[in-house]
């Protein structure tokens, strides 16, 4: 026996490994019975092998208590041999057809269409049954309206229309069901109204650089005789309002609140008061961040082929521990692409990067340094650099018969070729060719005493030297002092 489990109007697949008692090659057709189940309608076999057979359950109507669909399928084979299984399907009630949620505003009418599929040959007619489901007392102040019934032809879809009504705030979960008024087959959908407070009593404009403090207020009339309690609510980081304000009875309150950006741009809040006395009261909040002016300018000096680095200070804002994306606009100042900083709502809190000014080029560069979070919002610094010819270095000291590593990198933006030139024949240098921006060879310079005894030292001079190219057209030397000594000369 096999059996099947699904929703009706579902489907439940299996796979049956059938055995070929033959010794012949063989296409079956398999003879099924009943109608929830259908297969292909033959299967080739291959000698004494099993083979996969794929048969689906795919019930029309529910099964009822202790009740399951019947059926089997058989396969003949050509000695006269035969196998036979029986099927068995359970049909669960049906899953929802859907679930939706729509929100709107309270005290509006909202309409909701619902497709109505008729899965059967002949035209049916369904009885609606429109339910409240929670909360499980609803008042006159809530409706949920439609015609009490809808036919559908054959095979075909019809839409549904109901309207839903409330007056107050809240979600409302409703269950709609079609119920076929003779078999008792239905389908039906789940929707959920969330009905949002009405209307907006004004809208403020708030204008305010990036880091500075925008103030306004709004009045709250309250009628009653005793003091109502109002909260605040504002998903808005960048506005500061206090938790709670309370206004006497039968006065006006006014309730002060900051609008503080971290970020450039324009956008909308909602600014929201409620009592449970009094309802809601909502304020439509334009706010527009003007972009902050550069801070300091940050300057560095450097010699051609080295760097200089400096610690950028500034203040973060940011409500929660956050990282800040670093990148400059020129590729002579380096920054790393990012960095953790502990939170600094609402006084601030300094923090600071390291930028390495490695020039390319001599005079003067300027650049700009970007630090951006999502929630810290942007910083601008203005960079300035002056690249200086290289100077010499040195002297390197080698003993006799050894070597030592200059490390020389690449400072231009792109690949370059270098020549190595010593001026003293008792020293040999190891390296040459191209170099990849950005990029360090280490060179190897050996020296080799005089065989003549001389007690020394022996001096030369290494001298690196860019090559012209189409995208390096001014030629740079670098100059390394070589000092060369025997080991008991030290």
């Amino acid at each position: 026996v096999v059996n099947f489990v699904c929703p009706v109007r579902g489907s439940h697949t299996q796979t049956l490994s059938v055995l070929n008692p033959t010794n012949q090659c063989c296409s079956i057709a398999p003879v099924i019975e009943g109608e929830h189940w259908s297969a292909a309608l033959s299967v080739n076999f291959e000698p004494h092998q099993n083979t996969a057979f794929t048969i689906t359950y795919r019930p029309m109507t529910m099964t009822t208590s202790g009740k399951k669909h019947q059926g089997s399928v058989f396969f003949a084979f050509p000695d006269g041999t035969g196998m036979l299984y029986s099927l068995q399907g359970t049909a669960d009630p049906p899953k929802a057809e859907d679930t939706i949620v729509h929100e709107l505003p309270a005290k509006t009418s909202h309409t909701v269409l619902l497709p109505v599929h008729n899965w059967l040959s002949r035209q049916q007619r369904f009885l609606v049954q429109l339910e409240i489901v929670k909360p499980d007392k609803p008042d006159a102040t809530v409706s949920l309206r439609g015609i009490k019934f809808i036919d559908v032809p054959a095979h075909a879809n019809r839409d549904y229309e109901m309207s839903f009504f409330t007056y107050t705030e809240g979600q409302f979960n409703t269950k709609v069901t079609f119920r076929h008024h003779e078999t008792g087959e239905y389908l039906f959908y789940l929707v959920t109204f969330k009905a949002t407070s009405p209307g907006v009593l004004s809208t403020i404009e708030l204008v305010t650089p990036v880091r500075r403090a925008a103030s306004a207020t709004v009045q709250v009339e309250n009628p009653l005789t005793t003091a109502s309690c109002l909260t605040t609510e504002c998903k808005s980081r960048d506005i500061i309002v206090p938790p709670q304000h309370t206004v006497p009875g039968q006065s006006k309150g006014v309730l002060p609140f900051e609008y503080k950006p971290l970020q450039a741009g324009e956008s909308t809040a909602r600014l929201t008061l409620f009592s449970s006395e009094l309802g809601h009261f909502h304020y439509d909040l334009l706010l527009r961040a003007l972009p902050p002016a550069p801070e300091k300018t940050v300057h560095f000096n450097a010699l051609l082929g080295r760097g200089h680095t400096v610690t950028v200070k500034f203040i973060n804002y940011a409500r929660f521990k956050t990282t800040y994306f670093c990148k400059t606009d020129y590729p002579d100042f380096i920054v790393d692409k990012s960095m953790s900083v502990t939170p600094g709502f609402h006084v601030g809190s300094e923090a600071s990067v390291d930028v390495c000014f490695e020039p390319s080029q001599l005079g003067e560069v300027k650049g700009q340094l970007s630090l951006s979070s999502g929630v810290g919002g942007e910083y601008i610094f203005p960079l300035h650099g002056l690249c200086l010819p290289p100077q010499s270095q040195g002297p390197f000291s080698i003993k006799a018969g050894g070597n030592i590593i200059i490390p020389f990198k690449n400072v231009f933006l792109q690949t370059t070729a270098f020549s190595y030139l010593v001026d003293n024949h008792h020293f040999t240098v190891k390296g040459g060719g191209s170099i990849k921006s950005k990029e360090t060879q280490n060179i190897q310079v050996s020296f080799e005493a005089p065989p003549d005894g001389s007690p020394g030292p022996w001096f030369g001079t290494l001298t690196i030297s860019s090559q012209f190219s189409e995208g390096h057209r001014k030629p740079f030397s670098w100059v390394y002092y070589l000092k060369g000594h025997r080991p008991e000369s030290l």
